[in-house]
């Protein structure tokens, strides 16, 4: 399949999938004059990029057109969902997402890894509910297999994303500042400084994973640097957090005040001395830079 099949194959996608969540989650009668609006403009703009990348004319417009199509999609997608099924007071505590997850019965092992994944390309969802509930219902271990799957599929999706659409995409979804300030120094430190911002708490992980896109980063690099440290916070927040390692009842009661109060210092440190923190942890990830750089030289 060459490029322009493929392209035009991708772009009816997202018209597809649009009338496809509207009509299987509401009855004609039930729709309203913006469904119709969103349906007709992705329509539209999937089409007319279509035809301008078959006719070879203004590629430009042709991928900006796809891009209003996805965008479009997605919100759609999101209001449908927030409308149909109060997707925000789902989450508003682990009980209640832990209801939801079981009234999907024999599908809520996926459901729940689909979760994971919307979470992870930067939608504001509270993953330390998502993880917790897994742990109630499913037991740390599998939580944490079934959380991982959520996450790495995520964190894939998201660099792609990143490489495929570019800055605009990425400025739009997490800021100009953020976009322009990470894409440089992951271009400038590399697979080093990545994993360091996986490891440790002071970094926005999921944000990274779509910035790392913007970069020159290969994809393989990114897959394995995601595969070793991505799943290490979601295990210790599956173990710890389940109480599986300090319990909450017995001896841990006399533990746990203790760590939490720790974590508050620490996050009162990391907030307020976060700049200085950052730019401690990178010239050490320099440090680190070079002495590969002549070990390999």
């Amino acid at each position: 399949m060459n490029n322009k099949k493929w392209f035009s194959f991708v772009n009816l996608i997202f018209p597809f999938v649009s009338f496809f969540v509207v009509f299987l989650n509401y009855s004609y009668n039930d729709l309203h004059f913006l469904h119709f609006l969103l349906l007709t403009l992705i329509l539209t703009t999937s089409v007319l990029s279509i035809f301008l990348i078959i006719k070879n004319k203004k590629k430009m417009l042709s991928k900006l057109l796809f891009v209003v199509s996805v965008i479009l999609c997605v919100v759609l997608g999101v209001w449908v969902l927030l409308d149909r099924y109060n997707i925000l007071d789902i989450f508003s505590s682990i009980a209640t997402f832990k209801n939801f997850i079981l009234s999907t019965k024999e599908k809520g092992m996926i459901v729940y890894v689909l979760i994971q994944f919307v979470q992870v390309l930067s939608v504001p969802i509270p993953s330390m509910i998502i993880t917790l509930t897994g742990v109630a219902i499913y037991g740390p271990l599998i939580a944490s297999i079934l959380c991982t799957v959520g996450v790495l599929l995520g964190s894939y999706c998201s660099f792609w994303i990143g490489k495929v659409f570019g800055f605009r995409i990425v400025k739009w979804v997490v800021g100009e500042a953020n976009a322009t300030k990470y894409a440089q120094i992951i271009e400038k430190k590399g697979k080093f400084f990545l994993i360091f911002a996986f490891l440790l708490p002071l970094f926005p992980d999921d944000v990274l994973c779509l910035i790392s896109g913007l970069t020159t980063m290969k994809f393989k690099t990114f897959f394995w640097i995601a595969l070793i440290t991505r799943p290490l916070g979601v295990i210790c927040m599956s173990y710890f957090g389940g109480g599986y390692i300090i319990p909450f009842t017995g001896w841990g009661l006399f533990v746990w005040p203790f760590i939490l109060i720790l974590a508050i210092v620490a996050i009162t440190i990391l907030t307020k001395y976060q700049e200085k923190i950052e730019s401690r942890v990178l010239q050490l990830i320099s440090k680190i830079s070079k002495n590969k750089e002549k070990e390999s030289a």
